[in-house]
């Protein structure tokens, strides 16, 4: 998994590695890995604890930059986790297909999908 942040410091990301580290902790005792075009709910609130922000979710992609590798123990894919406000949220668990339209309306902005969590604007 991996994540992209608009921050001014390396401290301002730090924040990401714990939401990260809980994310992989629930793909290790699930026995669940995310692929693309899933969404993640952060419950309603500012993914950042501490910290208003209208980013309240994830988004699944592809990574925009690491590439899927073939090695000896099988196919290791990077998934790039994005993320999105509350009313995006919505609009995916109203309607899945809706996360192909958010895709692409997000990809003309924001091509390398990186996560700012000042963002206001909603795509959906």
């Amino acid at each position: 998994m991996t994540i992209k942040l608009k921050e001014d410091t390396d401290e301002a990301c730090m924040w990401a590695i714990d939401m990260m580290l809980n994310l992989a902790r629930y793909t290790y005792t699930q026995e669940r890995f995310f692929d693309p075009f899933e969404y993640v709910s952060g419950g309603g609130k500012s993914l950042h604890t501490g910290v208003e922000s209208d980013i309240t979710a994830l988004l699944t992609i592809a990574d925009t930059e690491a590439q899927t590798q073939d090695t000896l123990y099988g196919k290791t894919q990077f998934i790039q986790m994005v993320g999105i406000t509350e009313s995006e949220l919505q609009a995916l668990i109203e309607d899945h297909d809706n996360v192909y339209k958010l895709y692409d309306l997000m990809k003309k902005d924001n091509p390398d999908f990186v996560t700012d969590m000042k963002r206001t604007k909603s795509y959906l």
